[in-house]
C-alpha cells in the first residue's frame, strides 16, 4: 500500500475525514469533529492532515491539532489521530507525526502536546521511541467514559506526551533515525515496578507495585494488547485502569517521565527515568 501525507483543506477532503473519524470511533456520531469545525480549524491556524492512497485517493488516516498559546509560544494539542485498522503497522502513524512536524516547524511552533492511553504500549512505542517524545504527567478520565471501540466505556485515562519538535532527543531519532538513549541502557539498569501473574490465553492481571524503587530507571508493565483484552475480559481490562492510574500518578509526583517502551520476553513495559526533562530533552540517540 502505497501512502502520501498531504494537508487537509477542501470541503472534500473534510468530507472524508468526517467518513474515516465515523469509522474509527465505531459509528458514535458525536464523538467525531464534523466538516463546518474542520473549517474553523484550518482557518484558525490548526493542522490537518491525511494519509491516503495516491491511486484511489482513498483516505486511510487523519491527525487534526488545534494550535494555542502557553507561556508566550505556540503549541500544537492534538484534538483527533487515528489509522484505519487494516492500514495499521505501516508507518502510517510516524508519518502523520513527521508531517505534523514539518507543517509546525513553519509556524514557529516548537511544541505538540498529545495524550496516550497507557495501557496501548503501541502508542507509547510511536510517542517515545519512533518520535523522541516524552510522556510528563497523568489525567485521570481525562474525557470522561467514552462508549467508542478503543475505550469501551473505561475511564480515558491519559499520559500526557510532550514533543519539543527540534529539541537535540527529536533530532536525533527523527532525523538522524538514531535510537533513543535509554536503548543504551542494560536490563540491569531497569527495576521492574509490577508484580503481575499470568491468568490463560497471554493475559496477565497486575497484583501489586512497589512504590519505592531503588533505581531512577523503571519498568511498569502493561498488557501486551490491551484490544484484545478489552474485548475479551472488561472487567479485567478495568481492573488494569484502576491498579495502573495508581502506579503512573505515584511515578510522575516523584519526578520519573516516560522515556520509552520496552517489549521483552513477550511481555511490554513502559519505561520511566527519574530526571530533569531539560537533561532527557538534550540527550541526542
Amino acid at each position: 500500500m502505497n501512502i502520501a501525507t498531504r494537508e487537509l483543506a477542501s470541503l472534500d477532503d473534510f468530507a472524508a475525514c468526517e467518513r474515516l473519524q465515523l469509522e474509527l470511533v465505531g459509528g458514535w456520531e458525536r464523538l467525531v469533529i464534523p466538516p463546518h469545525a474542520l473549517v474553523t480549524i484550518g482557518e484558525s491556524g490548526g493542522i490537518l492532515i491525511g494519509a491516503h492512497d495516491p491511486d484511489s485517493g482513498e483516505l486511510h488516516g487523519v491527525l487534526i491539532d488545534l494550535i494555542g498559546i502557553d507561556s508566550g509560544r505556540g503549541i500544537g494539542f492534538t484534538l483527533f489521530f487515528g489509522v484505519r485498522s487494516e492500514a495499521r503497522n505501516r508507518g502510517i502513524g510516524q508519518s502523520l507525526r513527521r508531517a505534523e512536524r514539518r507543517h509546525a516547524r513553519r509556524a514557529g511552533i516548537p511544541l505538540i502536546r498529545f495524550p496516550i492511553d497507557p495501557l496501548r504500549g503501541i502508542e507509547a512505542h510511536l510517542a517515545c521511541n519512533r518520535l523522541g517524545g516524552v510522556g510528563v504527567g497523568y489525567v485521570r478520565n481525562l474525557y470522561g467514559p467514552l462508549p467508542d471501540p478503543a475505550d469501551g466505556g473505561l475511564a480515558t485515562d491519559r499520559i500526557l506526551v510532550e514533543w519539543w519538535i527540534d529539541s537535540p532527543r527529536v533530532n536525533a531519532v527523527v532525523d538522524a533515525g538514531l535510537l533513543p538513549p535509554h536503548y543504551r541502557l542494560g536490563l540491569d539498569r531497569m527495576e521492574v515496578v509490577t508484580k503481575t501473574r499470568a491468568v490463560g490465553g497471554g493475559v496477565r492481571q497486575l497484583l501489586e507495585f512497589n512504590s519505592s524503587p531503588a533505581s531512577d530507571v523503571i519498568l511498569v508493565e502493561v498488557p501486551v494488547d490491551f484490544d484484545r483484552l478489552l474485548a475479551g475480559s472488561p472487567k479485567l481490562a478495568r481492573d488494569w485502569r484502576l491498579k495502573t492510574r495508581e502506579v503512573f500518578e505515584l511515578f510522575f509526583t516523584k519526578g520519573y517521565l516516560l522515556t520509552g517502551f520496552v517489549h521483552e520476553a513477550g511481555r511490554s513495559f513502559h519505561l520511566l527515568e527519574r530526571r530533569r526533562k531539560a537533561a532527557v530533552l538534550e540527550e541526542g540517540g
